[in-house]
């Protein structure tokens, strides 16, 4: 009972801000005198949800922007952590690649999109591609550092008790560096909206992003924020989703802190 009292109160806590937001903007646009066009009304911003959920236009763009996220995020983090955990277990790739990595990694990578699109045209292929490239730098570093500033104590502690050097790659690094990994991940979680929204503005035919740009050319503001409130809900989702499988993967880091 004492714990469902405290999510309850946790949960309150969260709603807070939100809350305070949303009465805000009930009253700039009850009594603001604002347009429209620069701020809709709560009202007009829900319609358009109910509108667009009960045509199914709205899960139709809900699912490819989905699919191009899921796919980019999962291929370019997998690939990023692997790349990550080689270049810091094998000294001289970290010698070899340290520059280009770097290189590569300090280009924007929504400037590769008009790029990628002349190579692969309008389909989903360039926008999943963005969204890998994006992940994998997000998540590339993160683990390389993870990897490389395990405790020495640890590995040293492991050899003198007879462990090979796979054993210790699995069994003492990987687990040392999985908070660094995990990091990475987030962030690669989050950003693959933002590469995605912005992709599918300049070049997509359908998507979250489309439905943004194609309610932009009509001054839809309503729809606009309609979909920006989609777009976070789904990042919230999917950090979620990383976090609870952090805790799966990690369970003896409960993440608790001193509170002040």
């Amino acid at each position: 009972m004492r714990r469902l009292y405290g999510n309850i109160r946790k949960t309150l806590v969260k709603m807070i801000i939100p809350g305070l937001f949303l009465i805000s903007w009930g009253m700039a646009t009850a009594y603001g005198n604002l347009s429209p066009i620069l701020l809709p009304k709560l009202g007009s911003v829900w319609a358009d949800m109910v509108f667009y959920t009960r045509n199914g236009e709205l899960f139709l763009h809900i699912k490819a922007s989905l699919f191009r996220c899921f796919a980019g995020f999962l291929a370019g983090s997998l690939l990023g952590v692997a790349g990550g955990v080689t270049i810091g277990w094998f000294k001289w790739l970290d010698a070899l690649l340290a520059g280009s990595i770097n290189f590569i990694r300090a280009i924007p990578k929504t400037a590769l999109a008009p790029l990628l699109i002349v190579w692969f045209g309008f389909g989903d292929l360039p926008k999943i591609l963005l969204i890998g490239l994006a992940s994998f730098f997000y998540t590339i570093i993160p683990t390389i550092e993870g990897v490389e500033n395990v405790d020495a104590l640890l590995v040293k502690s492991a050899r003198s008790m007879g462990a090979r050097k796979y054993q210790i790659l699995f069994t003492v690094i990987l687990p040392a560096a999985m908070p660094s990994i995990y990091a990475g991940i987030r962030i690669a979680a989050t950003s693959s909206f933002v590469v995605l929204v912005f992709v599918e503005i300049i070049a997509g035919n359908n998507g979250l992003g489309y439905l943004l740009e194609d309610a932009r050319e009509s001054l839809n503001t309503s729809t606009m924020f309609m979909t920006l409130i989609v777009v976070g809900i789904l990042g919230f989702c999917l950090d979620g989703f990383v976090r609870y499988s952090e805790k799966l993967i990690m369970p003896w880091r409960k993440g608790k802190t001193i509170s002040m």
